[in-house]
Protein backbone atom coordinates (compact mmCIF):
# COMPACT_ATOMS: atom_id res chain seq x y z
CA UNK A 1 0.00 0.00 0.00
CA UNK A 2 1.11 3.40 -0.93
CA UNK A 3 1.97 5.62 2.24
CA UNK A 4 -0.66 7.69 1.51
CA UNK A 5 -3.54 4.99 2.24
CA UNK A 6 -1.69 3.79 5.01
CA UNK A 7 -2.10 7.24 6.57
CA UNK A 8 -5.51 7.04 5.96
CA UNK A 9 -5.93 3.88 6.95
CA UNK A 10 -4.67 4.51 10.51
CA UNK A 11 -6.60 7.79 11.17
CA UNK A 12 -9.79 5.76 10.44
CA UNK A 13 -8.28 2.88 12.54
CA UNK A 14 -7.73 5.31 15.51
CA UNK A 15 -11.18 6.75 14.93
CA UNK A 16 -12.28 3.22 15.45
CA UNK A 17 -14.09 3.25 11.77
CA UNK A 18 -11.63 0.85 10.35
CA UNK A 19 -10.80 -2.03 12.14
CA UNK A 20 -6.93 -2.22 13.20
CA UNK A 21 -4.69 -4.89 11.40
CA UNK A 22 -2.26 -6.98 12.86
CA UNK A 23 1.20 -6.60 11.27
CA UNK A 24 1.55 -8.18 8.07
CA UNK A 25 -2.18 -8.45 7.06
CA UNK A 26 -3.86 -6.68 4.05
CA UNK A 27 -7.51 -5.91 3.90
CA UNK A 28 -8.51 -7.79 1.43
CA UNK A 29 -7.69 -10.86 3.26
CA UNK A 30 -9.76 -9.06 5.83
CA UNK A 31 -12.61 -8.52 3.97
CA UNK A 32 -12.18 -11.65 2.43
CA UNK A 33 -12.25 -13.63 5.34
CA UNK A 34 -15.26 -11.05 7.23
CA UNK A 35 -17.21 -11.72 4.19
CA UNK A 36 -16.40 -15.70 4.65
CA UNK A 37 -17.52 -15.30 8.38
CA UNK A 38 -20.69 -13.51 7.80
CA UNK A 39 -21.65 -15.79 4.93
CA UNK A 40 -20.74 -18.88 7.51
CA UNK A 41 -22.91 -17.29 10.45
CA UNK A 42 -25.70 -16.79 8.13
CA UNK A 43 -26.08 -19.97 6.51
CA UNK A 44 -26.04 -21.88 10.02
CA UNK A 45 -28.70 -19.38 11.46
CA UNK A 46 -31.36 -20.14 8.51
CA UNK A 47 -31.82 -23.25 9.22
CA UNK A 48 -31.89 -22.45 13.28
CA UNK A 49 -34.40 -19.92 11.72
CA UNK A 50 -36.52 -22.47 10.55
CA UNK A 51 -36.50 -24.97 12.91
CA UNK A 52 -38.48 -22.49 15.26
CA UNK A 53 -41.02 -22.84 12.68
CA UNK A 54 -42.35 -26.66 14.30
CA UNK A 55 -43.35 -29.43 12.24
CA UNK A 56 -46.64 -29.74 14.49
CA UNK A 57 -49.54 -27.91 16.31
CA UNK A 58 -50.81 -28.41 19.66
CA UNK A 59 -53.96 -30.20 19.55
CA UNK A 60 -56.56 -31.34 21.88
CA UNK A 61 -55.89 -33.31 25.32
CA UNK A 62 -57.17 -37.03 25.60
CA UNK A 63 -57.67 -38.53 28.98
CA UNK A 64 -57.56 -42.42 28.69
CA UNK A 65 -58.42 -44.52 31.15
CA UNK A 66 -57.99 -48.39 31.46
CA UNK A 67 -60.60 -50.19 33.42
CA UNK A 68 -60.46 -53.88 34.49
CA UNK A 69 -64.49 -54.79 34.28
CA UNK A 70 -64.88 -57.68 37.44
CA UNK A 71 -66.29 -61.26 36.05
CA UNK A 72 -70.09 -60.93 35.24
CA UNK A 73 -70.46 -57.34 35.59
CA UNK A 74 -69.57 -56.59 31.97
CA UNK A 75 -72.85 -55.38 30.58
CA UNK A 76 -74.06 -53.83 34.26
CA UNK A 77 -71.15 -51.45 33.62
CA UNK A 78 -71.67 -51.06 30.20
CA UNK A 79 -75.65 -50.13 31.29
CA UNK A 80 -74.55 -47.56 33.92
CA UNK A 81 -71.44 -46.00 30.91
CA UNK A 82 -74.18 -45.50 28.53
CA UNK A 83 -76.06 -43.76 31.19
CA UNK A 84 -74.30 -41.60 34.08
CA UNK A 85 -71.21 -41.57 32.27
CA UNK A 86 -72.61 -40.55 28.86
CA UNK A 87 -74.48 -38.11 30.19
CA UNK A 88 -72.20 -36.58 32.01
CA UNK A 89 -69.88 -36.52 28.44
CA UNK A 90 -72.70 -34.86 26.65
CA UNK A 91 -72.96 -31.83 29.40
CA UNK A 92 -69.01 -30.94 29.29
CA UNK A 93 -69.56 -31.08 25.37
CA UNK A 94 -72.29 -28.71 26.21
CA UNK A 95 -69.84 -26.73 27.33
CA UNK A 96 -67.22 -26.23 25.03
CA UNK A 97 -65.09 -28.24 27.52
CA UNK A 98 -64.83 -31.92 25.61
CA UNK A 99 -64.51 -32.88 22.07
CA UNK A 100 -65.50 -36.07 21.54
CA UNK A 101 -65.55 -39.67 23.55
CA UNK A 102 -64.83 -43.31 23.19
CA UNK A 103 -65.18 -46.50 24.89
CA UNK A 104 -62.64 -49.26 23.75
CA UNK A 105 -62.25 -53.11 24.45
CA UNK A 106 -59.30 -54.43 24.45
CA UNK A 107 -60.17 -57.58 21.87
CA UNK A 108 -56.79 -59.58 23.61
CA UNK A 109 -55.82 -58.21 26.98
CA UNK A 110 -53.18 -60.25 28.98
CA UNK A 111 -53.11 -60.95 32.60
CA UNK A 112 -53.27 -57.23 34.49
CA UNK A 113 -54.51 -55.42 31.04
CA UNK A 114 -57.40 -53.29 31.04
CA UNK A 115 -60.35 -54.68 29.45
CA UNK A 116 -61.86 -51.30 28.54
CA UNK A 117 -60.43 -48.14 27.59
CA UNK A 118 -62.87 -44.66 28.89
CA UNK A 119 -61.24 -41.90 26.36
CA UNK A 120 -62.24 -38.63 26.66
CA UNK A 121 -60.87 -35.53 24.45
CA UNK A 122 -60.85 -32.13 25.37
CA UNK A 123 -60.43 -28.62 23.93
CA UNK A 124 -57.59 -28.10 25.94
CA UNK A 125 -55.83 -28.24 29.29
CA UNK A 126 -58.74 -27.03 32.08
CA UNK A 127 -57.64 -24.65 34.42
CA UNK A 128 -59.01 -24.92 38.10
CA UNK A 129 -61.73 -22.28 37.77
CA UNK A 130 -63.02 -23.82 34.59
CA UNK A 131 -63.33 -27.42 36.14
CA UNK A 132 -64.97 -25.96 39.00
CA UNK A 133 -67.27 -23.97 37.14
CA UNK A 134 -67.94 -27.37 34.83
CA UNK A 135 -68.51 -29.30 38.39
CA UNK A 136 -71.18 -26.79 39.30
CA UNK A 137 -73.44 -27.02 35.59
CA UNK A 138 -73.04 -30.86 35.34
CA UNK A 139 -74.27 -30.71 39.33
CA UNK A 140 -77.11 -29.01 38.48
CA UNK A 141 -77.97 -30.60 35.57
CA UNK A 142 -77.76 -33.87 36.80
CA UNK A 143 -79.15 -32.54 40.04
CA UNK A 144 -76.60 -34.56 42.33
CA UNK A 145 -73.52 -33.15 44.63
CA UNK A 146 -69.98 -33.86 45.22
CA UNK A 147 -70.94 -35.90 47.68
CA UNK A 148 -73.54 -37.84 45.44
CA UNK A 149 -71.19 -38.72 43.01
CA UNK A 150 -68.48 -39.94 45.13
CA UNK A 151 -70.82 -42.46 46.49
CA UNK A 152 -72.37 -44.17 43.55
CA UNK A 153 -68.66 -44.36 41.96
CA UNK A 154 -68.02 -46.26 45.61
CA UNK A 155 -71.06 -48.02 44.23
CA UNK A 156 -69.24 -49.14 40.99
CA UNK A 157 -66.16 -50.94 42.53
CA UNK A 158 -67.93 -54.62 42.58
CA UNK A 159 -67.97 -53.88 39.03
CA UNK A 160 -64.57 -52.33 38.21
CA UNK A 161 -61.26 -51.46 38.96
CA UNK A 162 -59.42 -48.22 37.45
CA UNK A 163 -55.64 -49.41 36.55
CA UNK A 164 -53.95 -46.31 34.99
CA UNK A 165 -54.95 -43.04 34.01
CA UNK A 166 -52.87 -41.36 31.46
CA UNK A 167 -53.40 -37.67 29.82
CA UNK A 168 -52.07 -37.37 26.25
CA UNK A 169 -52.00 -34.27 24.17
CA UNK A 170 -52.73 -34.89 20.65
CA UNK A 171 -50.08 -33.06 18.23
CA UNK A 172 -51.31 -32.38 14.55
CA UNK A 173 -48.43 -32.30 11.49
CA UNK A 174 -48.30 -29.55 9.49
Amino acid sequence: MTRFADCGRQALTEARLWPAMPEGHDMHRFLTGSIVGVSLVCTLAAPAAAQDESAYTQGNVWYVTGIDVEDGQFETYLNWLDSGWKQFRNIAAKEGVEVGYHVLVNTAARAGEPDLYLVTINKDFLKTAEGLALEKKVNAAMQKNRKQFETESAGRAPMRKVLSTIELQELKLK
